[in-house]
């Protein structure tokens, strides 16, 4: 072949090129065939089968308040926390009691002696039922983002996210122990939270249970800080647990079931005692289609799953199907 024909050749299959790059420009103008071939489409698992559904949404109510932190039971009330305030609603979310907290709040639970404790940023405060100020502890430091409590007894517990620990505590606020520190001996593998997402109970028999949300699995301490089991799995699919940490939020029914609730593509779900899936308290459907907080959980003396809705502002309450027993 001369060098005029391998000239030719050339040029005839630049401008071939030139023609099909053209053609896919035009083809994928104004929105045209523009999907991508390697995104991960989640939109299949908002979908939950009826059947899977056990709960279903009885009320909901209005928090008439700017940035709503949390949520917990108090007999026949339903106590909020926003930032700036202490809220006390009854079922039908009539507003009962609104008072100005002493410092900006972030989590809530309330005891067996109906004493209000409030996680602050880097701080624990309790309150009595009117909001008066009863103890206010020592800042566990500046790194610390106090994210949840639990009491029992003499006994609190204090998840901090910031710095990556549980403290057990007694009721003036003295550490006694640590909790969660990798430790091999005690089969601790250590927490990983990638953001502030991180949520403890006690169980009937005094047991701690705590989110290791990075692991996507929740583990279950003896009170040397030794782990007793664990259980979780990371998947999209129903049963397990989704995105860089969840479940962010939980509670434990009368029986040691576990509620859990998730971020980033918000469900409630709930488990039995040993972390099998038994069914949807609230499906991704449920939630406005942009939702990306969990709502916070507390369970009521009837076992209704009390969810704080962060995003709509609203308390949801949820009770089982009369045929939600499987």
């Amino acid at each position: 072949m001369n060098r005029k024909l391998v000239n030719i050749v050339l040029i005839v299959l630049a401008l071939a090129i030139v023609v099909i790059i053209g053609k896919d420009f035009i083809g994928n103008k104004a929105g045209k065939n523009t999907e991508n071939p390697y995104e991960y489409n989640v939109d299949e698992f908002r979908k939950v089968d009826s059947t899977a559904i056990l709960y279903h949404e009885t009320i909901s109510f209005a928090v008439n308040a700017d940035e709503p932190k949390g949520i917990a039971i108090s007999g026949q009330q339903i106590i909020v926390v926003t930032e700036k305030l202490l809220l006390k609603y009854d079922y039908t979310g009539k507003e009962l009691f609104r008072k100005e907290l002493p410092d900006t709040a972030d989590c809530v639970t309330v005891d067996s002696n109906n004493e209000i404790w409030v996680g602050t940023r880097h701080s624990v405060v309790s309150l009595d039922q009117g909001g008066t100020l009863l103890k206010r502890w020592n800042s566990f430091g500046d790194r610390s983002v106090i994210t949840s409590l639990a009491v029992s007894g003499e006994n609190v517990y204090v998840a901090d996210a910031g710095n990556r620990i549980v403290y057990h505590c007694n009721t003036t606020g003295q550490i006694l122990s640590k909790i969660g520190e990798k430790n091999e001996q005690k089969g601790v593998p250590g927490y990983i939270i990638p953001s502030p997402y991180f949520d403890l109970a006690i169980d009937d028999a005094g047991f701690l249970w705590v989110v290791n949300p990075g692991r996507h699995s929740l583990e279950n301490y003896n009170p040397d800080g030794s782990l007793r089991t664990s259980w979780g799995m990371a998947s999209f699919k129903i049963e397990g647990f989704t995105g860089c940490c969840n479940p962010a939020q939980f509670a434990l029914l009368a029986d040691n079931s576990f509620i859990t609730s998730e971020k980033g593509m918000p469900r409630i779900k709930w488990y039995d005692q040993e972390g099998h899936f038994k069914g949807v308290v609230a499906s991704p459907e449920m939630f406005d289609p942009d939702s990306y907080l969990a709502p916070d959980v507390a369970i009521d003396a009837d076992q209704r799953v009390i969810a704080l809705d962060f995003e709509r502002k609203q308390v949801r309450i949820f009770e089982k199907n009369q045929d939600g027993n499987n």
